[in-house]
């Protein structure tokens, strides 16, 4: 944006770094009161990070020249409308309002709302205010969060439910829409604490829980190499909520592997000869065998991740087959026993998916 002629760069001006000075009188509804950085701005101030007599900076990109209201954050501000934002928060319009219209204090001849924000949150939290694009030097994550948070601290319920449909993609509450994403848990689960979006709370848990060993206290590293900054409360709950899980895993493995007989479908059931007659049953014994002999995880860590388990017992029986090529491959069971065995598996995956809340000790509403 143009910077207007009668506004001085104080970033840039030595001689005033112990000041703020407002606009010629020449300018209409301006001041040319010389104020003290150490002297309130407004009534309404909060703890400035400011250190004593420090000019704020004006942001470099949120600043109109049609404004009305300057916000200073940290060690910026921004030239804002205050009419856009007192429509859309019911908080910051009385933070508003409650500048006296009388206080001669001003930053570029405008009032002055303090705000306890970081600058780079309330920079992408006013980009989506006014429908601007956001930063593309930061990260998606970073942009979404702080939207989230100044979103659910100022009410703005549009801003907020935007972002919870950003952010339930990475973390949904359906098994289906978790499998395509990347999982990954990150900082969702504090940010979901803080905002209280408890619906993003039980994919992330889940995801935090295959990469936990057994022990874990605050602060420890997982196994992909991901700092934990959970509180102890939140850990032990993923830590039982594994140990469910697990649990979930092994009753599977014996009602519905163990011993499993073939289907009434089964293309061998009219065989004479015995160990063509059981190839599904020793097909399913087989799948029975791998999952156990890895139950402790010390093979290829299917007990860490039961979803991937579950649905890894089908395609141990269908990996590298090719269309239109015979299936002479030892342990296979036939095409009538794996599609049956197969609903099975999406019975079980949805049946785990749906009690992940229950596990993970919280109460999510509409879950899956």
């Amino acid at each position: 944006m143009a910077k207007p002629s009668h506004i001085l760069d104080c970033s840039n001006d030595h001689s005033l770094r112990h000041w703020v000075r407002h606009p010629p009188t020449s300018s209409p509804q301006m001041c040319t009161t010389i104020v003290p950085m150490d002297t309130d701005f407004s009534s309404n101030r909060c703890a400035s990070p400011l250190e004593e007599y420090e000019v704020p900076t004006r942001h470099p990109d949120i600043y109109f020249e049609d404004g009305n209201l300057s916000i200073v954050a940290g060690r910026q501000y921004f030239i804002v409308h205050r009419g856009l934002l007192c429509r859309h928060s019911e908080v910051l319009r009385v933070r508003i309002e409650s500048i006296k219209t009388n206080d001669e204090r001003l930053l570029e001849g405008l009032a002055v709302l303090y705000l306890d924000d970081s600058p780079e949150d309330l920079a992408h939290f006013l980009r989506a205010l006014y429908g601007l694009s956001h930063d593309t030097n930061v990260e998606d994550f970073a942009v979404i969060s702080a939207v989230l948070r100044l979103a659910t601290n100022y009410g703005v319920e549009t801003l907020r439910e935007t972002a919870l449909r950003s952010l339930s993609i990475s973390w949904p509450s359906t098994l289906q829409l978790w499998e395509t994403n990347s999982p990954s848990y990150s900082m969702v689960i504090k940010l979901a604490r803080e905002v209280n979006a408890p619906q993003l709370l039980p994919s992330a848990f889940y995801d935090l829980s295959r990469y936990l060993p057994s022990q874990l206290t605050e602060g420890h590293t997982t196994s992909d190499g991901t700092y934990c900054e959970l509180d102890v409360e939140d850990l032990c709950r993923v830590l039982r909520g594994k140990e469910q899980a697990a649990r979930f895993f092994s009753t599977f493995i014996v009602t519905e592997l163990e011993g499993r007989p073939p289907s009434q479908l089964c293309m061998h059931r009219s065989e004479v000869q015995p160990s063509l007659k059981r190839a599904c049953q020793m097909a399913f014994e087989a799948v029975t065998f791998e999952l156990i002999r890895d139950v402790n995880g010390m093979v290829c860590n299917r007990n860490c991740d039961p979803l991937f388990s579950i649905a890894e017992s089908v395609t141990m029986q269908t990996r590298d087959d090719h269309p239109g090529v015979e299936n002479k491959a030892a342990y296979r069971a036939c095409e009538a026993c794996r599609l049956e065995y197969g609903l099975i598996v999406e019975v079980a995956r949805e049946e785990f998916w749906r009690q992940l809340p229950s596990w993970f000790e919280l109460e999510v509403k509409n879950w899956a």
